[in-house]
């Protein structure tokens, strides 16, 4: 018999909050300051269905750089909080889960003050934990670390998220991941990462949960698929 999940931790970039669309402006902003390859919304959309390494080649962008783009990215990512908006039907699976008493965090790589406001700017406040600042190779042990301080073990906790890295974290520690279509990644680039879940409706994310967790509400009429900006 699998354990009842005590906690549950979220990503926020695309699996919690709506903001794809601030993701290839970033990229432009990005591109422009270091020469790369200039792409349509298409183009960076279809580079997101590569391994990363592949994005890196087609890029010509040599590994060395990648840590400081992607912190000038998460910089630039501060200027677009005020239109981050949540997935729509996210906001009352989160009532839902914080009333069957599971813990809910956090664990991402934007940082704890832009997670905060986002939070704020949306009326959510149901979250406990949440660690900010995870490199790209880092959700491992952002992820680690939080149940470490907290108490928990790995089989007490289930994660969430939209990319490729969140369920090869996940794998490594391991936590069970459920990986949701609606983000940064394409459908069958994340059924190649070997997720224990895959979900497309916030329907389908709200019955996995509550039924991991012990609970039993689900959100009604939202069979539909969450569609990517």
């Amino acid at each position: 018999m699998q354990s009842v999940k005590k906690i549950i931790i979220f990503d926020l970039d695309g699996t919690l909050s709506n903001n794809v669309d601030q993701s290839e402006l970033i990229y432009e902003r990005i591109s422009k300051r270091y020469k790369l390859k200039q792409l349509s919304k298409d183009g960076i959309r279809e580079l997101k269905t590569k391994p990363g390494l592949k994005r890196l080649f087609d890029l010509g962008v040599p590994i060395y750089k990648l840590p400081k783009l992607y912190r000038e990215s998460r910089d630039i990512a501060s200027e677009f909080v005020d239109d981050c908006t949540i997935i729509s039907g996210m906001k009352e699976l989160l009532v839902n889960l914080n009333e069957s008493k599971v813990k809910l965090a956090i664990v991402s790589s934007n940082s704890v003050s832009n997670i905060n406001k986002i939070l704020s700017n949306n009326d959510i406040n149901t979250f406990s934990f949440i660690e900010g600042k995870a490199s790209m190779k880092g959700k491992k042990r952002k992820i680690k670390k939080l149940l470490r301080k907290h108490g928990y073990d790995p089989e007490d906790a289930i994660y969430v998220g939209d990319e490729i890295r969140d369920v090869l974290a996940c794998r490594s520690i391991p936590i069970e991941v459920i990986a949701v279509t609606w983000g940064f990644e394409t459908k069958n680039a994340l059924a190649n990462s070997n997720p224990d879940y895959i979900v497309e409706t916030i329907e389908e994310l709200s019955s996995l949960l509550m039924n991991k967790t012990g609970g039993h509400r689900i959100i009604k009429n939202r069979s539909r698929k969450v569609e990517k900006p």
